[in-house]
């Protein structure tokens, strides 16, 4: 395993936006799972499920505020556009 010190600044900054495009997207389909579960269950299988699903979004928030942290307003890379292009097998969305 090799020690964090030797990643370079823009792996690590590569690595921190990774992270919250991941973290943006968990949040998003949770924030999704609560609306369903508002519309669809019962009272009380909703109040169990809607406590559980805004746990795991103040938690992945809280992920995500804490690593926004470390990430550098100059550096320029857009993870929405590497995890779309052909290195993820995919095609490339028109420009």
């Amino acid at each position: 395993m090799k020690n964090k010190d030797t990643m370079t600044n823009p792996d690590f900054q590569k690595l921190i936006a990774l992270v919250l495009n991941d973290l943006a997207i968990r949040r998003t389909m949770l924030e999704n799972r609560e609306q369903e579960v508002s519309q669809q269950m019962s009272s009380l299988e909703k109040d169990a499920e809607l406590e559980q699903l805004d746990d795991q979004i103040q938690q992945v928030q809280a992920d995500f505020d804490h690593y926004r942290e470390f990430q550098d307003p100059q550096f320029n890379f857009n993870a929405t556009k590497y995890l779309q292009g052909p290195s993820m097998g995919l095609p490339r969305r028109p420009q």
